[in-house]
């Protein structure tokens, strides 16, 4: 049987232990577990398994290095990430592997955790979302991901359950469907289409993860797509549902965000990649046509790609910039 090499990233989280527990107890097929610590021990303490395999990072590097370093110990012909508080549902990987092709990315449905006692928070899944525009603000950042409301996107005179789970709701019977964005909290792949689009840059010690894997599948004539017979559970980061926050147990730098933000906007929406990339046979995609795919987008003006020249002529940055331009934002933001 195919195994599925699940790699669990871990900085700073009181329910890792909890979450490698609930995989081996979910799985039905064939796994191994890594769970990489980036410099830290967790308390409580991860429970000896034959098949878990924990890496304790002398050094914290960041989950970039440490997904990428889970992808080179792992032994299965599919890898799946998750983040180190999240459940299953019995049977995921199976449901994963069934629905698995080459070049193709997917995402179980996501709910809401109550951490506290481990259930799920809300009924219905997030199965739908879009990358946010990333032009809307003085300072060019965006492509977050962002939950898509109704049929073409949020209505501010409706925001009601109805509106908020329209797409869920609408194509339900589609139990493979594509997606523009995810999360980033769980995805499946065969460990070859991984290591065929590069893994994971090196740029930044976090952010921008679901839309550089997002977007190297799709731009190099992938899919992405959300899987409805399995989900996963991610937990809530406030206090909507135990009156508790579970905030992240660290502090973010906002500096090195707001850079890696900038970064990751005008690397892919200005082709860096399939520029740079060599493809081999691949048909490379550009950004225009993935946006083409899933128009109209919310938030997206018609003439996004006339803003987007106008912004970087305003702040002075090329649509092309030279190699040390590209060096010196990767500096500031390490």
């Amino acid at each position: 049987m195919e195994k599925v090499s699940v790699i669990i990233p871990s900085l700073l989280c009181r329910y890792v232990s909890r979450t490698v527990e609930d995989i081996l107890n979910k799985a039905r097929g064939e796994i191994e577990v890594i769970v990489i610590l980036d410099d830290y021990t967790p308390d409580p303490p991860i429970k000896n398994h034959p098949k878990l395999t924990i890496i304790h990072k002398g050094k914290r590097t960041g989950l970039r290095e440490s997904v990428n370093m889970g992808a080179r110990l792992a032994t299965g012909k599919y890898i799946m990430k998750c983040d180190d508080h999240c459940m299953f549902a019995e049977g995921f990987d199976l449901k994963l592997k069934e629905h698995s092709q080459k070049n193709l990315l997917q995402v179980p449905s996501r709910h809401s955790i109550k951490a506290d006692n481990w259930t799920i928070a809300r009924q219905f899944p997030t199965e739908y979302e879009y990358m946010g525009y990333p032009y809307s603000s003085p300072r060019g950042i965006g492509l977050f991901a962002k939950k898509w409301w109704g049929e073409y996107g949020n209505n501010p005179k409706n925001t009601g359950i109805a509106e908020f789970w329209y797409k869920e709701w609408e194509r339900a019977d589609i139990k493979i469907d594509d997606i523009m964005c995810m999360h980033g909290s769980c995805w499946f792949m065969e460990a070859e289409h991984y290591r065929n689009i590069g893994g994971l840059f090196s740029y930044s010690t976090m952010y921008g993860e679901p839309q550089e894997l997002i977007l190297k599948t799709w731009l190099s004539g992938g899919r992405c797509v959300v899987n409805k017979h399995t989900y996963y559970a991610h937990m809530y980061k406030g206090d909507e549902f135990s009156g508790k926050p579970h905030e992240r147990e660290y502090q973010l730098n906002l500096t090195a965000m707001r850079e890696t933000e900038r970064y990751v906007t005008w690397y892919w929406m200005t082709d860096q990649w399939v520029k740079d990339t060599p493809l081999g046979d691949w048909p490379p995609i550009h950004i225009d046509r993935l946006i083409s795919r899933f128009w109209p987008i919310p938030d997206w003006p018609e003439n996004w790609e006339e803003e987007r020249d106008q912004y970087y002529q305003k702040h002075g940055i090329p649509k092309e910039p030279t190699e040390g331009y590209a060096l010196e934002v990767k500096e500031k933001k390490c």
